[in-house]
């Protein structure tokens, strides 16, 4: 009697079991399957964080087995998309690979940087603007490209130090347009200043081990002196360029 009581729970969960996978794979709106019948597709992610390129790993998602139908095989920013069954718009987004990833992705952030003051985040899609960010859906042949640029309104800073009689760096680059700040450190014996030709911009006089700094917006494109004005400095040597592309 027991063995037939067994017999028939087994048979009522394996009807269950069935019936329940057969709801999950028919019941999703026809507007939410992509194919039937599995697919393989690969989109192109490229990430660049404040003109730095970022690498996408090999090997993501194929750990361990069963490997994950989204993944990676080299390091060549290609997203694999291999699924079997029946595959629905979720299975696509990507989220779920930042997620195989772990890394953070969504309308505010990517990885550590997220818009602020710091910066902005973009993403581009097959060469146009797309706000969907993480709950974007990949597509075959997508070029997929998020960029985190530095904001218009973000200082820029630099250090130059000053000792007798040079600065270090003695050559300072900046974009047109941004805003910098300098922020001069004496390391020598004597009192020191950093004066930019140009801009009309300069520091205090500090003496040994001082400090001061100064912010401004870099003029157009060209080349500017700089110099420490207290006499006879420049003329042995403490002189230097801010170069503005």
């Amino acid at each position: 009697m027991k063995g037939k009581i067994g017999i028939i729970l087994v048979v009522i969960g394996g009807i269950f079991i069935l019936g329940w996978f057969l709801f999950s794979k028919f019941s999703a709106p026809e507007s939410d399957i992509v194919a039937r019948n599995g697919l393989h597709w690969h989109s192109n992610l490229s990430i660049n964080i404040l003109g730095e390129a970022q690498d996408v790993p090999a090997g993501l998602g194929l750990g361990r087995l069963p490997h994950n139908p989204m993944h990676t095989h080299d390091r060549d920013n290609v997203i694999h998309m291999e699924f079997s069954g029946t595959v629905r718009e979720d299975n696509l987004l990507l989220e779920k690979f930042f997620e195989i990833w772990g890394k953070q992705f969504n309308k505010d952030c990517i990885f550590d940087k997220c818009s602020g003051p710091d910066g902005n985040l973009k993403m581009m899609v097959n060469g146009k603007e797309n706000s969907n960010f993480d709950n974007y859906m990949m597509r075959d042949d997508d070029k997929i490209e998020i960029i985190f640029s530095a904001s218009a309104s973000a200082v820029k800073e630099i250090k130059v130090l000053g000792t007798e009689f040079s600065f270090e760096p003695s050559t300072i680059e900046a974009k047109s347009g941004e805003t910098i700040k300098i922020i001069f450190q004496n390391k020598g014996s004597m009192p020191h200043n950093l004066t930019i030709n140009g801009p009309g911009v300069a520091t205090k006089t500090v003496g040994s081990s001082g400090e001061d700094a100064i912010g401004f917006k870099v003029p157009s494109a060209g080349t500017y002196s700089f110099e420490c004005s207290v006499p006879g400095h420049k003329e042995a040597g403490m002189r230097g360029n801010l170069i503005v592309d």
